[in-house]
């Protein structure tokens, strides 16, 4: 027996088991001693060719090279949500920083909470979180669309406030452009958008998990319904509504948002928090980090960028993918376009026509003579 075993009454070993020497390996083709490598080459030659490629690929990969299948989904690394709580700037909350040019706004319904963010663009560009909050809708005391209702005119009273620059009770500015989902309650937030001005707009995000599964269909162009083309987005005109919509590509605009959280905060296209312990912005990243980004072969499709929920509380996230795309509109762009100065072209003189001895063909003096003569004779 080996050090430290006994064996009982019953057969039967006590004791650690023996310490044994393990060898791993894998066994392939170039370890077969009974094929040659021009048949192993003919195979893969066959394989390269076949009707189903990848079927042929994947059964070259696990019975002849013992290699693991590539697969067709993939998995973006995710965000720490710890680590996104401490993306603070030393700005205090519901403060616009001094050398924001814009702000954009946006809104994520739902039955009891609605969910808002603000969000201040500066040169860089860098994005900052000035606020975000919640706002209770009373939906058992007043009937849900009577209450979004008044729940969206509280949402359009603090917005018309503004938000202090550089310091609290300074001048304030006002959005350019608020987002408010129309997802939900669709005829209750067309109603308060026609109500509220050109500041508010409804949008409803579009995506591969977005809306029963509504893939965003990008138009070309212009035109009496599409009035407006932005990246990942686009302004449509609803004439039975008497509104305006933006459609947004919520896949394109959620891997956005994410890029910039990633971004070190001192590198243009970073987004940042308002100042703030990381306890206290916990709830807020674990909205942003509600979603992993997938990117998955479909046929007929290609490769699809898809995004899927981990939580179910994703609702900061919503808005503030769609305050971004609001950003767009108003001017912010991760590279500025440089238009080369071409230089026009300096007008030629027609060339002059000359008589055979050289003289103009047209005396021009005589010409000129003869034009007062018979225009002034004619006044």
């Amino acid at each position: 027996m080996h050090d430290g075993q006994s064996i009982t009454v019953d057969g039967t070993v006590e004791g650690p088991p023996p310490a044994t020497d393990t060898l791993g390996f894998r066994w392939s083709a170039v370890n077969n001693l009974f094929s040659a490598t021009s048949e192993i080459a003919a195979e893969e030659w066959r394989a390269r060719r076949a009707a189903d490629e990848d079927n042929a690929e994947r059964e070259r990969r696990q019975f002849v090279w013992c290699l693991p299948v590539v697969p067709t989904k993939w998995t973006d690394a995710e965000i720490e949500t710890h680590e996104l709580a401490c993306r603070v700037a030393e700005v205090p909350r519901g403060v616009v920083p001094t050398n924001s040019t814009s702000l954009t706004v946006a809104m994520d319904l739902g039955k009891y909470l609605n969910h808002w963010i603000v969000v201040a663009w500066s040169p860089g560009p860098f994005g900052h979180v000035v606020d975000y909050g919640r706002i209770e809708v009373a939906s058992d005391d007043l009937g849900v669309e009577q209450a979004t209702m008044v729940a969206l005119r509280q949402f359009r009273a603090m917005v018309m406030e503004g938000w202090p620059v550089g310091v609290v009770g300074g001048e304030t500015m006002k959005p350019q452009l608020t987002f408010v989902d129309a997802g939900y309650m669709t005829d209750v937030v067309y109603a308060f958008c026609r109500e509220s001005g050109n500041r508010f707009l409804p949008s409803v995000g579009r995506g591969a998990s977005q809306q029963h599964q509504q893939w965003y269909d990008r138009p070309t162009q212009t035109g009496s319904i599409v009035k407006y083309l932005g990246e990942g987005f686009h302004i449509n005109w609803l004439p039975n509504a008497n509104v305006h919509l933006a459609e947004v590509n919520a896949d394109h605009w959620k891997t956005w948002v994410h890029q910039r959280l990633s971004t070190p905060t001192s590198r243009p296209g970073a987004i940042t928090f308002f100042q703030a312990s990381p306890t206290e912005h916990l709830s807020f990243a674990k909205h942003l980090t509600a979603e992993v980004k997938t990117e998955e072969f479909i046929s007929g499709k290609g490769m699809v960028t898809k995004w899927d929920r981990k939580r179910k509380q994703n609702h900061w996230f919503d808005a503030l993918y769609n305050a971004c795309a609001a950003g767009h509109y108003c001017g912010v762009r991760l590279v500025d376009e440089v238009k080369p100065d071409v230089p026009k072209p300096a007008k030629q003189a027609a060339p002059q026509r000359l008589r055979p001895d050289g003289s103009p063909w047209i005396d021009q003096d005589r010409w000129r003579q003869t034009q007062k003569r018979v225009w002034g004779n004619r006044r």
